[in-house]
């Protein structure tokens, strides 16, 4: 099968399986990659290079800590006295950093030894862990405070992440970056699944002090780990140039590949109105469309991080596929369709069965895109590019946040989930049938297997060499 795609600034003819499967000749014998055997070896092909288990457990404790104390933020803020248009405020406040901070940090990453910049902002973050732990004990604590800390602790996370993403890179070779990126997804969906029960036996048995610490704890696992990476600063070429063009040199390099421009549209719409159902309308679903209390409550989002799990596992299986565009948007649409049914929807196993549907759909849907943000980027772009995907989804969720608000109060809790899934499928459809070459993202970064040639007489010689290699 073989399609026209624009992309880099050119025509190319994309061809499933190279050049020998367009001619209709078997593909030639490549030998096997020690330790790569079967699909599955591949796909945790990673976990044998020593760098990368220190990063792994490192990242794996950290992000159990981070859910730990989210799983007990907004119980917190109701402690204090806070209300739910308070929980909605301090969840502003966690996320507006991602939209203003998430360019800067990729720059920052770019240009600056990462192992320092992870130091700097984890030290921060750890920081911020122990005021929430040492204020709550002392009785200091209140809602204006959650709400400072929840904007600083969201500031250093999004200063973080870019870093975070390009120093993976560091920990394997070329051959096993997507099996790293997948594999960190299962470990932030576990750490996501594993995290908010842990804090609900902790507030239950122990108190917010204890949620706090072990937050604070888990960051050494992060500034621990971190002296055991290589560093990054002698190899970047950002290094050399200021913040605001290195900024500019990152927009104009993703955005200069149509493949990657169409994902990030698909991104944002994303961020505006697939994720702030999922962040903010699950209470009042279970509420008032469900007629439900706090037990059904906490199904579904168990259910949703089930889904994520299984989602996770999946991702491990498809990160490898040369094509991901294919799965990356079928998902894409399946999870959209999943919100609409959710917001529709007043049956409980039916509202449960859609909350398995969607965490598995969006996690796939998350997980290849950031597969393939990262394995088509170079060295010296990865962590602006990454910082551009961050700013694309996560970057926009305040502002989505408000558009559902706005939904919420106009058409009840299910209304607006309702619209935001069918604007979410409909926005989706409407990047495909505009830009049809999202359909084979990856493939730019992997012309050996999909991208025959540039035009239609280069794609003639390139038979031909096809023919004698056949022979």
């Amino acid at each position: 099968m073989a399609h026209w795609l624009k992309d880099r600034g050119f025509d190319a003819y994309a061809v499933h399986g190279g050049v020998l499967a367009l001619l209709g000749h078997p593909a030639p014998q490549v030998a096997a990659v020690p330790g790569r055997g079967s699909p599955w070896k591949a796909a945790v092909a990673a976990l044998r290079h020593k760098l990368y288990r220190r990063y792994f457990a490192g990242l794996m404790l950290s992000w159990t800590g981070s859910w730990i104390e989210a799983g007990a933020f907004g119980y917190v803020v109701l402690l204090l006295g806070g209300s739910a248009a308070t929980l909605g405020l301090i969840g502003f406040l966690n996320t507006i950093p991602n939209l203003v901070l998430a360019l800067p940090a990729g720059a920052l990453a770019d240009r600056f030894d990462r192992r320092k910049v992870l130091f700097v902002f984890q030290g921060a973050n750890m920081g911020v862990a122990i005021a929430l732990a040492l204020l709550w004990a002392t009785g200091e604590l209140n809602v204006f405070l959650m709400g400072v800390l929840a904007f600083l602790g969201g500031s250093f996370g999004t200063l973080s992440f870019p870093a975070f993403q390009a120093m993976l890179a560091s920990t394997v070779p070329e051959e096993d970056l997507e099996s790293a990126v997948a594999l960190n997804s299962l470990s932030l969906q576990l750490a996501r699944f594993i995290g908010p029960a842990i804090a609900g036996v902790l507030l239950a048995t122990a108190g917010p002090t204890w949620v706090f610490s072990i937050n604070a704890l888990s960051f050494l696992a992060v500034l621990l780990t971190l002296p055991l990476l290589p560093g990054s600063r002698e190899h970047l070429v950002g290094a050399v140039l200021g913040v605001g063009r290195s900024m500019m040199d990152g927009v104009r390099y993703v955005f200069g590949q149509r493949s990657l421009a169409s994902l990030m549209m698909l991104m944002i719409l994303a961020g505006l109105f697939a994720t702030p159902p999922v962040a903010f309308m699950i209470p009042g679903l279970v509420r008032f469309q469900l007629h439900e209390g706090a037990t059904t409550l906490g199904l579904l989002i168990s259910l949703v991080g089930l889904g994520s799990v299984f989602g996770s596992l999946a991702l491990l299986r498809l990160s490898g596929r040369p094509n991901k565009g294919e799965p990356a948007i079928a998902s894409y649409l399946l999870c959209a369709a999943a919100i609409a049914g959710i917001g529709l929807s007043t049956s409980v196993p039916l509202s449960f069965a859609l909350a398995v549907v969607g965490g598995f759909a969006g996690v796939v849907f998350i997980g290849l895109s950031t597969v393939v943000v990262q394995a088509s980027a170079t060295h010296e772009m990865r962590a602006r590019a990454m910082a551009i995907w961050a700013a694309c989804f996560v970057g926009v969720l305040p502002i989505g946040a408000l558009v559902t608000g706005g939904l919420a109060a106009w058409l009840g809790a299910g209304g607006a989930v309702a619209v935001d899934g069918f604007i979410t499928l409909g926005g989706g459809i409407a990047v495909v049938l505009a830009r049809p070459g999202v359909l084979w993202l990856g493939c730019a970064a992997l012309p050996e297997t999909c991208v025959a040639a540039t035009d239609p007489m280069a794609l003639a010689i390139l038979e031909e060499e096809a023919e004698a290699v056949a022979t």
